[in-house]
């Protein structure tokens, strides 16, 4: 753990520390003891209800460990599932518990509208990278701060250590509000568990044979020294050394610090500490490039690859090229402070920041494809060849002479990226609720303000001795960091500024709901270039700053026809930025909007136990930048590329909660059709999903506290790879390859006694093989064989 807190955190913390302290005196409360409001259900002299006041918190108690009723990822308050018009998956810490998960993904995958995203499957996946309705996310939030780099989606490759989760939320769709410049597919916002004023701790051991050998740690309750219970802390802390599945490991470090101090029973401050420390080796290190390569003739024509590689030298789960001197290293330190109070008994308010540190070092060495001895100092790769006529891959090609793979001399590439990143944010938010005449309406605004530097990062690369994949393992050594070649140093710095509000107005005892909001988001990004020599940095000068803003819009109509049934639709938009480079210098932000219309429906049954939800979604992501058809054909008058959308078509289903009392389940199903604005289907985007999960706990009899469960994933074929260009005729070029629809059983039980807590996982329970997660010719991934992990739990 040594470490995990350096001396530039140590002075970022100050310097925010301070700066946040004039904005808390503000909204502080005396320390007197104020008198505090009646209770949401007391009666004034007058005999008018009370309003309660929005929360920035979620409390609700659970009617099934599965079934989470309320949520606060859609405006940042508190609020009913069945009143929000749009469709939110919450897991909660009970299923992440259940299925001894690695990561979110291996607890949302359950979900409607949720699919692996590439590298999900290694060292618990790249920052919790998923597939959103076909869109590759990594715009996660923890606590509704960012951990997004701006401008773009870039963030670190960490995931988010399950212990300190208390429950995920996935917005499916834009978020006008909550992350108005994430993917349009959707975002991820982790509510991370927090100081509570019970005593609570509990250790916890699990071992298995791939993604195991942890150790968790978690103790939290009230510090009495203080007295009268309003100091609180919780410190978690978790280690884990263990092998994956394809050749490797991982090693990886968590610490949570966490304090709370309770005014009284509304205002309280919250400081919350993050720490990660991270190292995976050999292929774990990358998970972009560990996979096998395709490079055999059934991969032509658009052909659906074996599941078995057949390309020659290439095993299933074998290094496959990778030097097993490869290591990726990840640290990350995150500091919040967050006050949530009331302002006059009318009004909540949240008033809170957050320090991010992020450092990593990519240093692993792969094939690039290049292969022969004429090719030994070469890092190209292959390319692939069209029909005219079909666009159809018919061939592959390397310097215009046919390509012949050969499995005794491959050619590797050494690469080599080093990056810092620091980030800071603060965030405003303000809610009210009020019921004049029967209307019930509730104000939501806020601002926030985020500062990104960039201040080293570079990028570089080494040939290598050729491999020889029938000879065993490669494990040349790196090459001096002199012998690289580096085609970039950089530095940059961008600020991001938002100003949002949105009304929600409910009629007719709230049985019809209206809700309205808009987000303005300001963006300014300056970029340096570098001379990439080693041994003097000479500015090249500053490249023309990105500079601009846009708005985002929600707005929806969710009618109840009984209490527990809803309707509603909702449009709903969020943007991202990039630049664009029209000429004379002049730098452009290129705002690429996600619009989307969705149609839907919610219902409770069985006391709230149960949910059965759906939608039907219409998506779009415009001024996408692909290669202009008509440039090859005239390329004098036609621009090279031109700005298109991509677009999504779909409808879900979600089934969650408790069928019996004893019966917890989730059972989802996702029908879409993602394509470019050439009908081209996107790598890693199946057509369709289904999945099924199924929990049953004894409550009764010699099996009392005994539970098990069965799991069965389904993901439909998916492209495996991405294309974008077109012939000299403007023929639109195919996807080459495809990989196979998969289907995984996975299962496990539960037993409790007294303090302890035993469990049991198996996944991909039928040891079954399949190509998922396809990156490019260079990488499909294997899927993972049987996987099993017991963990006993013992509270004290």
């Amino acid at each position: 753990m040594a470490g995990l807190l350096p001396t530039p955190m140590k002075n970022l913390t100050l310097r925010t520390s301070l700066i946040l302290l004039p904005w808390l005196a503000l909204a502080l409360p005396s320390h007197g003891q104020p008198t505090p409001p009646p209770a949401a259900n007391a009666k004034s002299p007058s005999t008018e209800e009370v309003v309660a006041l929005p929360a920035f918190s979620v409390s609700s108690e659970k009617t099934d460990p599965y079934r989470v009723a309320d949520t606060i990822s859609l405006a940042r308050v508190a609020g009913a599932l069945i009143d929000t018009p749009v469709s939110i998956n919450v897991i909660p810490k009970e299923l992440v518990q259940d299925l001894g998960a690695n990561s979110t993904y291996e607890a949302s995958r359950y979900m409607a509208g949720v699919s692996n995203g590439r590298g999900a499957g290694t060292a618990g996946g790249i920052n919790d990278r998923t597939n959103f309705r076909g869109f590759e996310s990594q715009t996660r939030t923890v606590d509704n701060f960012s951990s997004t780099f701006i401008p773009g989606t870039s963030t670190s490759i960490d995931t988010f250590e399950p212990a300190f989760i208390e429950q995920v939320e996935i917005v499916l769709g834009p978020d006008a509000i909550l992350n108005p410049t994430g993917t349009p597919g959707g975002s991820m916002n982790v509510v991370s568990k927090s100081p509570l004023y019970k005593r609570q701790n509990y250790i916890e051991g699990e071992g298995g044979n791939y993604s195991a050998q942890k150790l968790t740690i978690d103790s939290t309750g009230p510090i009495p020294i203080f007295g009268n219970n309003k100091l609180a802390y919780r410190v978690i802390a978790t280690g884990q050394d263990t092998k994956t599945y394809i050749p490797g490991n991982y090693k990886k470090s968590d610490v949570a610090a966490e304090f709370s101090y309770k005014f009284n029973d509304h205002d309280i401050l919250t400081f919350k500490y993050f720490g990660v420390d991270f190292r995976a080796n050999s292929n774990a290190s990358a998970p972009n490039d560990n996979g096998w390569l395709v490079y055999d003739s059934s991969s032509l024509f658009g052909n659906t690859l074996s599941n078995h590689p057949q390309t020659a030298g290439v095993k299933y789960n074998g290094n496959n090229g990778v030097d097993t001197n490869s290591s990726t290293q990840e640290r990350t330190n995150t500091l919040q402070l967050v006050y949530t109070g009331t302002l006059f008994d009318l009004i909540s308010v949240r008033l809170g920041g957050q320090l991010l540190e992020h450092h990593n070092i990519g240093d692993s060495a792969f094939p690039t494809g290049a292969t022969g001895a004429a090719f030994a100092n070469s890092l190209s790769s292959p390319s692939e060849t069209f029909d005219q006529n079909t666009g159809q891959v018919n061939g592959l090609t390397l310097g215009g002479a046919p390509f012949v793979f050969d499995p005794t001399t491959v050619t590797e590439v050494w690469r080599y990226n080093n990056s810092y990143d620091y980030m800071h944010q603060f965030e405003n938010d303000y809610a009210a609720n009020f019921h004049p005449y029967g209307v019930s309406i509730q104000p939501i605004a806020g601002w926030s303000f985020q500062h990104d530097s960039h201040p080293f990062g570079r990028t570089g690369t080494a040939a290598m001795p050729q491999a020889n994949l029938l000879a065993g393992d490669y494990n040349a050594p790196r090459p001096g960091i002199t012998q690289f070649t580096f085609s970039n140093r950089s530095r940059s710095e961008a600020t991001q500024r938002q100003l949002y509000g949105v009304v929600k107005t409910g009629f007719y005892q709230d049985h019809v709901f209206i809700m309205g909001g808009a987000t303005r988001e300001w963006v300014y990004s300056q970029s340096y270039t570098y001379n990439p020599s080693l041994t003097a940095i000479v500015a090249n000068g500053a490249l023309p700053p990105l500079k601009g803003f846009k708005d985002s819009y929600i707005g929806s109509v969710l009618v109840k026809p009984a209490d527990h049934v809803a309707l509603y639709y909702t449009f709903s938009t969020n943007n991202s930025v990039t630049a664009l480079n029209p000429g004379g210098g002049i730098t452009i932000p290129l705002w690429s909007q996600g619009r989307e219309h969705e149609f839907g429906f919610k219902t409770e049954w069985l006391n709230q136990r149960l949910s059965i939800n759906g939608d039907h979604f219409q998506m779009s992501q415009t001024n996408v930048s692909t290669p202009n058809p008509l440039a090859n054909i005239d390329p004098v008058h036609q621009p090279g590329n031109i700005f298109t959308n991509n677009t999504n078509e779909g409808f879900e289903l979600n089934v969650t909660g408790g069928v019996t009392k004893n019966l917890s389940m989730i059972a989802s199903f996702t029908q879409m059709k993602y394509r470019d604005a050439f009908h081209r289907r996107s790598r890693n985007v199946p057509d369709e999903i289904a999945n099924l999960l199924a929990n049953y706990h004894f409550v009764h009899g010699p099996l009392k506290n005994f539970n098990v469960f069965g799991a069965v994933e389904r993901m439909g074929r998916t492209a495996g790879e991405n294309q974008t260009g077109f012939n000299s005729n403007g023929v639109t070029r195919q996807v080459g390859f495809y990989v196979a629809p998969w289907t995984i059983v996975n299962a496990g039980a539960g037993y409790t006694i007294d303090r302890y807590r035993f469990n049991l996982n198996v996944d991909n329970v039928l040891n079954s093989r399949y190509a998922w997660e396809p990156a490019s010719r260079l990488s499909v991934s294997p899927y993972p064989g049987i996987t099993f992990r017991l963990t006993t739990t013992v509270n004290f």
